[in-house]
């Protein structure tokens, strides 16, 4: 009798412990190594395809102009240390000639809002040049600070608003303090500085529209609202 009893509770015995085995076996077996980094690299692909999917619905019309309204593609120039290169006028249009209707202020203010109805949109400029050492420019103007930030010992930035001014005969260049969400860079002048003369090639100034952060990458511009005036610099290739 006592040997029977022995004999159940060995198979008892056997029965459960191998199963407690088995079991921890197959949780193990669920956290593989492999698994795990495969499970990583499925996290890395959706990153990339979120990363991809910008899309720009920005189609607002935009160009730069000179005071007859002509919609400009290159002009030319001498640098001279801390001299004017010129003034450019941006307006809401792709038109090759436009009319501003009297004072520019409110025919830039007519024309914006129909594309900006919720003010949203801002204007931003970048420019590219390279210097006599070999290094290639390109900066973002976006703000005051920023047109006289990094490379203002070659080139100078100011920023103009022709729409709030539009009643008065003189008017100066935006402050960074005088920034508000209303604010229109209507118009930009470049300015060499003390080291202008060291640029040598030709200088691409672009005007482009914007709502957020998500239409530059690695700091350019990539949406579809831009214009480009190629500045030819001392008989440099345009």
């Amino acid at each position: 009798m006592n040997k029977k009893l022995l004999i159940i509770l060995v198979i008892i015995c056997i029965f459960v412990f191998g199963c407690s085995k088995k079991n921890s076996t197959t949780k193990k077996t669920n956290t593989t190594p492999i698994e795990e980094k495969d499970k990583d690299n499925n996290n890395d692909k959706k990153e990339d395809i979120d990363t991809n999917t910008y899309t720009d619905n920005n189609n607002t019309p935009i160009g730069i102009y000179s005071d007859n309204g002509t919609r400009m593609t290159s002009m030319n120039t001498s640098l001279t240390p801390l001299e004017n290169i010129g003034s450019f006028l941006v307006y809401p249009s792709n038109e090759n000639t436009v009319n501003f209707n009297g004072r520019f202020g409110d025919s830039f203010h007519d024309e914006w809002i129909k594309y900006n109805t919720n003010n949203l949109l801002k204007i931003g400029f970048n420019i590219k040049f390279s210097l006599d050492d070999g290094r290639n420019v390109s900066f973002n103007v976006l703000d005051p600070n920023s047109a006289i930030g990094e490379y203002n010992e070659y080139m100078l930035c100011y920023l103009y608003d022709a729409y709030k001014n539009r009643n008065s005969s003189f008017y100066s260049h935006i402050e960074q303090n005088e920034l508000t969400s209303d604010t229109l860079y209507t118009s930009i002048k470049l300015q060499t500085g003390g080291y202008g003369n060291r640029i040598n090639s030709k200088i691409l100034l672009t005007v482009f529209t914007y709502d957020s952060e998500d239409d530059f990458l690695d700091n350019e511009y990539r949406g579809n609202s831009k214009h480009t005036v190629t500045i030819c610099v001392n008989g440099y290739e345009c």
